[in-house]
């Protein structure tokens, strides 16, 4: 069975729990299901020692592509500056190989113009490139360096020409190891942002975040330490786990829970899939925003509300 077949049957899977977890809103019923889905793998990026030091990061979507990229695709691409050299390291999966990488100008949902051509001719390897090129505009280099969320990195092919996935650019809170496993990326198969009805300052009740129920690929669980008053953790089966404290967060769209930046704290084994993460970021949500208006807290103390994201867990 291909990746892509995986992870449609995941999703398919994943689908069917959210929906029976959303339907019972006094319980939390995806974590019981959990366990009967096999977890996929997630996307590594290795460090380089001998590449420029990566400072900004991208989770690549095809979901992402204004004009429709390739549903199953997904990268994630690290990027780093040093001077007028710039580093790139980048992994992807669901795809047939890319020809072209590029990072262009554009807020999302924009196409913009080609900045920084990346490889211009297919690769080589099946899942893998990395390589060096020379900025020779120093305004896009300060650009990159100071806002670069106004930049998005994007991969084509010949299935997809215009682009198959596609992510913005987000600037990293801490130095990454340049050996071992760099980045990992993984993605939610099911999972429910929990919001709890509540008294409010005025009297009145509405929805306020209470947990989140969530399993991504690799095995990993995520959760709040505690209900309502947090922090959020990552548990993975091997034991490595990390609690995050939130850095910075961005609005995603109308109906899409914000991106976070998160500072990684160890909880776990002090070796395993989570053992060196220091950062951890949630990309490319996807619902999973409180209902609006008040709410009875007799009728319906709890209601599930399913979301799609992609987590990124940085090694330093």
């Amino acid at each position: 069975m291909s990746h892509s077949t995986k992870r449609r049957l995941a999703r398919g899977i994943g689908a069917a729990l959210v929906a029976t977890a959303a339907s019972a809103t006094l319980g939390i019923g995806a974590a019981g299901a959990s366990t009967q889905v096999t977890p996929l793998a997630g996307i590594t990026v290795p460090g380089d020692p001998r590449a420029a030091p990566a400072t900004l990061v991208a989770s690549l979507e095809g979901r992402n592509e204004v004009t429709g990229g390739d549903p199953d695709g997904q990268a994630l691409e690290l990027i780093g500056i040093q001077g007028n050299t710039l580093s790139y390291s980048v992994s992807w999966r669901g795809i047939s190989t890319p020809t072209e990488a590029a990072i262009h100008a554009a807020g999302r949902g924009m196409d913009g113009a080609v900045v920084v051509p990346l490889f211009t001719t297919r690769s080589r390897s099946g899942s893998f490139a990395s390589g060096t090129v020379t900025v020779t505009n120093p305004t896009v280099l300060d650009a990159l360096r100071s806002d670069p969320s106004g930049f998005y990195a994007d991969l084509r092919n010949n299935d997809f020409p215009t682009g198959a996935v596609r992510a913005q650019l987000h600037q990293l809170s801490h130095a990454v190891s340049t050996t071992g496993v760099a980045a990992l990326q993984e993605s939610v198969v099911f999972g429910s942002q929990i919001y709890a009805c509540t008294a409010q300052v005025d009297g009145s009740f509405a929805f306020t975040q209470n947990n989140v129920e969530a399993r991504l690929t690799g095995g990993i669980h995520h959760t709040f330490v505690q209900p309502a008053a947090g922090p959020p953790q990552w548990q993975a089966a091997d034991g490595s786990a990390v609690t995050g404290k939130v850095v910075s967060k961005n609005a995603n769209g109308a109906g899409n829970i914000a991106e976070l930046d998160l500072d990684a704290t160890q909880i776990g084994d002090s070796s395993g899939l989570l053992s060196h993460a220091v950062e951890v970021l949630r990309l490319n949500t996807v619902g999973g925003v409180a209902p609006t208006g008040p709410c009875d807290p007799q009728a319906t103390p709890l209601v599930n509300v399913p979301y799609q994201a992609d987590y990124l867990f940085i090694n330093g």
